[in-house]
């Protein structure tokens, strides 16, 4: 780590004042890499000094600074609304106060349509239609999606299968869609079953849409139409169960979002329960990052002033901190003006306080023994193979092909809180089939992935290296990533794990310079190992797999003339995959009426002449 940074701030800290205030890190290209506020900004930045009680993730923010700036206030109130509102600004890299790699999900029903879809949807609200939300997961969406299918029979299947209307999908038959893409309803029933689904969503109406239910299922019965009564009859006992057990029931509240704080040993969990239209939208636990110093109420006014700048705020947020004390809309700003912040002490709020509560301890618990564990394993791998550098991050990698087609390679990343999925990497390779035919060269791979890898990431600084590589395979595969990194003189311990003679798991061979080394079946340390192994397998197998679907539907139809990739799109949707139209017949082939028959019959000729 470079020392030009620590000098900077030594030079600084010796001229501040021991006053409240804001200051800001910076690089040498002027970017923000930091804001944080103090009560005493000499005894502050002063800290930063002791190097090495700092994280890792500090240490390297200190090493990249190259000019300070400070902002001095009349109390440290003032200095809290000023680092929220330049935080809020900036966004600096180094202010990970809230991990979220991405946006929370809604639900999506389009107003562009005929027969308007429901579906998942992430990022800017950029189409016409309806949004629901925000969901607590996709877990949360998917669950309500099905709910949403069970009772209003809404479509999830494509706009093109809608338009063909000659084939019904497969929710038709399980009762979970009243069947527009076979044209078994009108446009007008269809409307009906929307406004009714945007009346559950929107207002959490349950008991007007019960009784519509209730009368339509009586009538049906009456007239004899007792398939129509069975399905209603269904519907009814879904919607009442999403009315027993997702619905809140609390005087003068419908939109709520529900925030309890545990902190333990300088971590934190913030649980989220998210109520909207009296509905449950599920809950997520966060673990913000914050000084060791920082008291809960500092933390809760961070997190709520990261977490809803992006999204909608509700009429109430309830909280076990002590922030409603504070004179929080000052820091919060003009969007909290029309929101409520509670603390109860009993009754019904309270209940879904006490729920909060008890999952916030549970998931810091969770997150510490996570974290010692990560720990104890780092600290093993080191002892076993004299590895004296720190290891926080540790990358995976491996390739997929068949025979040679289709290569790809992947990297997963992984350290304390478990894998990063937001730096996973794809690579397609660059094998050479005609120089390789009797020779699959899996060693090439590696040096092409590792070499795109690492070529360029030496000169940067706004990219973290690993700390430890894990390659899939023996001592081949080892001396080929080694090999990568002494050409480019970047020094990272790397490991391979190859299975044994059998190839069976649980034999696994640990391959480090002169070192090999064989654990137990039942030493936590080669479960810990093989979760990442499989995890980057998986990732490489699944990449693998849809390059073979996309070039393989590629190459078949660059042999025929007329098939653009528009028509590509139709054929693909409607069979689903390559192997499924060969064996279609020229009727079946016929049932996609969007593409002329003379160039169906050569898409017939074309299978059944080889």
């Amino acid at each position: 780590m470079t020392l030009k940074g620590l000098e900077i701030i030594r030079a600084t800290s010796k001229s501040l004042p021991n006053q409240p205030g804001v200051y800001q890190m910076e690089d040498n290209k002027g970017n923000i890499l930091y804001i944080g506020k103090a009560k005493n900004l000499s005894n502050r930045v002063k800290n930063y000094l002791s190097i090495n009680n700092l994280t890792r993730r500090i240490q390297r923010m200190v090493s990249l600074t190259n000019s300070m700036n400070f902002f001095i206030t009349n109390s440290e109130l003032e200095a809290i609304i000023l680092e929220c509102n330049l935080i809020k600004k900036h966004k600096p890299r180094f202010n990970i106060l809230l991990r979220d790699d991405k946006s929370f999900p809604y639900i999506f029903i389009s107003s562009e349509h005929d027969f308007p879809r429901i579906e998942k949807h992430r990022g800017p609200k950029k189409k016409l239609g309806r949004y629901y939300g925000p969901f607590a997961s996709p877990d949360a969406v998917n669950r309500t999606i099905n709910t949403i299918q069970r009772i209003f029979l809404l479509r999830s299947c494509t706009d093109k299968e809608v338009s063909a209307s000659n084939k019904l999908c497969f929710n038709y038959y399980l009762k979970r869609c009243s069947g527009p893409c076979g044209g078994k309803i009108t446009k007008k029933a269809y409307s009906k079953l929307i406004e009714s689904a945007d009346e559950f969503l929107s207002s959490g109406n349950y008991e007007r849409i019960q009784k519509s239910f209730t009368l339509q299922m009586y009538k049906a019965s009456k007239q004899k139409n007792f398939e129509l009564a069975a399905s209603l009859r269904d519907r009814l006992k879904a919607l009442k169960h999403i009315a027993q057990n997702n619905s809140i029931k609390i005087k003068d509240i419908k939109n709520a979002d529900i925030f309890a704080i545990n902190t333990t040993d300088g971590k934190t969990c913030i649980y989220g329960s998210f109520f909207r239209n009296r509905t449950s939208y599920g809950g997520k636990a966060f673990f913000p990052d914050h000084d060791k110093l920082a008291e809960k109420e500092e933390i809760m006014l961070g997190f709520l002033n990261i977490f809803y700048a992006d999204k909608e705020i509700p009429e109430f947020i309830i909280t076990n901190s002590n922030i409603k004390n504070s004179n929080y809309k000052n820091i919060l700003g003009k969007n909290f003006e029309n929101t409520k912040i509670l603390q109860p002490v009993k009754g019904p709020k309270k209940n879904l306080l006490k729920f909060a509560e008890k999952n916030s301890r549970i998931n810091l618990d969770l997150k510490i023994n996570k974290l010692k564990s990560f720990d104890n394993f780092v600290y093993e791998l080191k002892n076993i193979f004299q590895i004296k550098k720190e290891i926080n991050r540790i990358e995976a990698f491996d390739n997929s092909h068949t025979s040679g087609k289709y290569p790809v390679g992947v990297m997963i990343a992984y350290n304390s809180n478990g894998f990063i999925k937001s730096n996973y990497r794809k690579f397609n390779i660059k094998f050479d089939m005609e120089e390789n035919k009797s020779n699959v060269d899996d060693f090439y791979m590696m040096r092409e992935m590792l070499t795109r890898r690492f070529k360029n990431l030496k000169f940067r600084d706004d990219i973290e290296f690993p700390d430890l590589l894990l390659i899939d395979g023996g001592k081949g595969q080892y001396n080929s990533a080694k090999k990568v990194l002494d050409e480019l003189k970047i020094k990272i311990p790397v490991i391979s794990m190859a299975k044994g003679v059998e190839r069976d798991s649980g034999k696994e061979i640990l391959i480090h310079e002169k070192f090999s080394h064989r654990l137990s079946n039942d030493n936590s340390l080669l479960h810990f190992l093989q979760n990442i192994r499989d995890e980057v397998h998986r990732f490489a197998i699944t990449t693998h797999r849809s390059k073979r679907s996309k070039m393989s539907i590629k190459s078949v139809f660059d042999d025929l003339d007329g098939i653009g990739p528009e028509r590509k799109k139709i054929l693909k949707n409607h069979f689903g995959s390559i192997e499924q139209m060969k064996l279609a017949s020229m009727e079946e082939l016929r049932e996609v009426k969007s593409i002329p028959e003379k160039i169906l019959k050569k898409i017939y000729e074309y299978f059944h002449s080889l």
